[in-house]
């Protein structure tokens, strides 16, 4: 049998903060992170997770596939290099490990207020069980999908499942320019919904209809069931960056992860 390797997400201090660096080793990732610890960046690169795995090639595609499908987000074609926060890789890491049989995710980040890192925070075997709810925010984009059509008719949308996102979990819509703020409170009525003709509805909302011939081609989705909408302009942008936002969602939020506690609770108050 094959030995297990690493996948890996890297930060680095010189880097903006929703840059990371997502690679493959066969080697322990600390060795691997010295290696590149060189004159071509000023700072170490610090490690905030891995997957360990005997399908360490396979997981490193299926990352760097879940990442390209829902935006563009390679920094350059044929780098490992991703405009997106460490969290969203995060989440893409655990919904890969859940489709091998020997994934283990350990989180080895800096605490964000103590800057000290804490391996305790996970170093467990991912199983696809999970009983407690996640609160989710997910980014909208007119230009593309016509949202506000879709649940005003439907009351409810089907979303790409590109996360671990599960029936009951909460979400929060960011509607991006020129709304720029949390505008839907959602929650999964269902997931990992395979297509089908239920979904095709939804076509009339797609600004391009390549678009949604191209998303039919996803493997799953979550149902998506309206709540309740806002117009408080106290979730704009502006002030969701005052409260612990670090820039514009670009891929999912998990506002139920420790490092977004005082962001979740502005949320909820103000929604």
């Amino acid at each position: 049998m094959k030995e297990a390797g690493y996948v890996y997400i890297l930060t680095n201090p010189s880097f903006k903060e929703d840059w990371v660096k997502i690679g493959k080793s066969s080697r322990p990732v600390d060795i691997r992170s010295k290696e590149l610890d060189n004159t071509a960046v000023p700072l170490p690169f610090e490690i905030y997770a891995t997957l360990k795995t005997a399908k360490y090639d396979k997981a490193e595609k299926l990352i760097h596939h879940y990442i390209e499908r829902f935006t563009n987000l390679r920094i350059r074609n044929n780098r490992e290099f991703f405009n997106v926060s460490p969290e969203v890789a995060l989440e893409i890491f655990k919904d890969v490990a859940l489709l091998l049989d020997d994934a283990e995710i350990d989180e080895v980040f800096k605490d964000t207020v103590t800057g000290v890192s804490d391996n305790k925070k996970s170093s467990s075997r991912c199983t696809p069980h999970r009983d407690e709810v996640r609160v989710w925010m997910l980014p909208a984009n007119s230009k593309f999908f016509n949202l506000d059509g879709c649940l005003e008719k439907y009351g409810a949308v089907y979303w790409a499942q590109y996360y671990h996102l599960q029936k009951g979990d909460i979400v929060y819509i960011y509607s991006s320019s020129p709304d720029s703020c949390v505008k839907y409170k959602l929650i999964v009525e269902e997931h990992d919904v395979q297509y089908g003709s239920h979904y095709d509805h939804e076509e009339e909302f797609f600004v391009d209809k390549t678009d949604f011939e191209k998303s039919k081609e996803h493997n799953r989705f979550v149902l998506l069931k309206f709540i309740s909408e806002t117009t408080s302009s106290r979730l704009s942008l502006a002030h969701l960056l005052e409260h612990g936002m670090n820039t514009a969602p670009r891929g999912a939020l998990n506002l139920s992860h420790e490092s977004f506690t005082d962001l979740l609770k502005y949320i909820e108050a103000n929604f």
